[in-house]
């Protein structure tokens, strides 16, 4: 049987229980409650646009919950820890990744339930937990799980029927410029912050501002109450700040890579603090756009005239540090992960074309926009050796891995407390 692919989790802690949830299964220290499991259950559901979820793959994603929870449980007992500058590195390319996935910000919202920002500061303490667990791997397979040829061939021989299709591909390389916040946006915005801020200090109740004012559309509607956190949950501009906050007191003008920010502490205890917040982000001028849109045609104009080769503008001008230094180049990209708007520019041009800026929908509020060059267009397919091997090899080395997890898993649960009430 292949193994599923891990399902994309955010802690038990992440989302709040309702008085009297059941308990399903206690690991060590951490416990997996029934509101929390349905809740991965309907996020797997979709993200992967499924309209139900049969019972095997609910237990699936429950062993994929169970499994987490006893790496974890193991790493904490050999002290294997994550250091802050090891999760802020994860975190902005894993952002990037759950929209791509998505689609856009949007549906990446509507995933989960919740904003952008919210949603960033949650699974920076999951990226904690993530990192001490693949730190944990590491130390057990320090070589990582390998295949031979004859492994390859003998797993497709034997599960080929099983492997999914080949959807259409588009093989790509891309320059991507980012759209920088302009010192007019800045300005109107925090304009807009002061005239808050001044009524805030003129006795006008903080909860009904930001109920009226902020653009955290998660916790506006709550007075831009955040609830209770720890070091570690917020951006650090926002967290230095909200830190050196009294109990009552009301912050200066925050900037953060997200607006400009108004902080009210409400309550401390030990290392946690309750804060509440106003956000007013950049507005988006047009005229910003244009720039960076006039920018990226020009280029593409002196691309085609051959006045600079299409690597070498991927060299001095893309801020994709991933592609950068890959002459830009993006891999075979599958039809389901590309937006209407970049599928209908890639339509329009032919093999070894470049298509005119397309807004990226892979980068959060902080979008940008792209010239992709088409390399090449592959069709839909049945995997096979000859054309699609890296994939075998990547299916082979995951159910490789899944055994050797599995056998390791059970010497674990010898000295991990595991108690399923399911």
């Amino acid at each position: 049987m292949l193994a599923v692919a891990a399902v994309c989790l955010l802690s038990a802690d992440a989302f709040p229980q309702s008085e009297g949830d059941r308990i399903i299964a206690i690991v060590g220290r951490e416990i997996i409650t029934e509101s929390d499991f349905q809740y991965q259950v309907q996020l797997y559901a979709r993200q992967n646009r499924l309209t139900e979820i049969s019972p095997f793959m609910a237990q699936q994603i429950f062993q994929s919950i169970l499994t987490n929870k006893i790496l974890l449980a193991k790493a904490e007992q050999d002290s294997i820890y994550a250091t802050d500058e090891e999760v802020d590195k994860e975190l902005s390319g894993r952002m990037d990744n759950l929209i791509a996935q998505s689609g856009s910000v949007e549906r990446l919202e509507a995933a989960y339930g919740m904003p952008l920002a919210r949603i960033r500061n949650l699974l920076k303490e999951e990226l904690r937990k993530n990192i001490r667990v693949e730190k944990l791997k590491r130390e057990k397979f320090p070589g990582g799980v390998k295949v031979t040829d004859r492994d390859v061939n003998e797993f497709f021989s034997i599960y080929r029927d099983s492997l999914p299709d080949v959807n259409e591909e588009f093989e790509l390389a891309h320059i991507y410029m980012k759209r920088k916040v302009s010192d007019a946006e800045k300005s109107e915005a925090l304009r807009i912050a002061r005239q808050i801020l001044d009524s805030v200090n003129q006795g006008v109740d903080f909860s009904e501002l930001a109920i009226r004012n902020s653009a955290d559309s998660g916790s506006a509607a709550m007075g831009g109450d955040l609830g209770y956190a720890k070091k570690g949950t917020f951006v650090k501009p926002f967290e230095e700040a909200a830190y050196l906050l009294d109990v009552g007191e009301v912050s200066d003008i925050v900037e953060t890579e997200f607006g400009y920010h108004i902080l009210k502490l409400k309550d401390r205890q030990g290392d946690k603090i309750r804060v509440q917040h106003i956000l007013v982000t950049f507005p988006k001028f047009e005229s910003s756009d244009l720039e960076t849109i006039s920018f990226l045609k020009e280029l593409k104009d002196r691309i085609e005239k051959d006045e600079i080769s299409f690597e070498n503008a991927v060299k001095e001008y893309s801020q994709d540090e991933f592609t950068a230094g890959k002459d830009g180049y993006l891999g075979k990209v599958p039809i389901e992960r590309l937006d209407s708007m970049t599928l209908e520019a890639l339509r329009g041009i032919s093999k070894g074309g470049i298509t005119d800026p397309v807004r990226s929908v892979s980068r959060g509020s902080d979008y940008g926009y792209e010239l992709y060059k088409l390399i090449d267009i592959v069709p839909p397919h049945k995997l096979s050796l000859e054309e699609d091997y890296d994939r075998i090899r990547s299916f082979a080395e995951s159910y490789k891995e899944s055994n050797e997890l599995e056998k390791w898993l059970e010497e674990i649960r010898e000295y991990i407390f595991v108690d399923i009430k399911m």
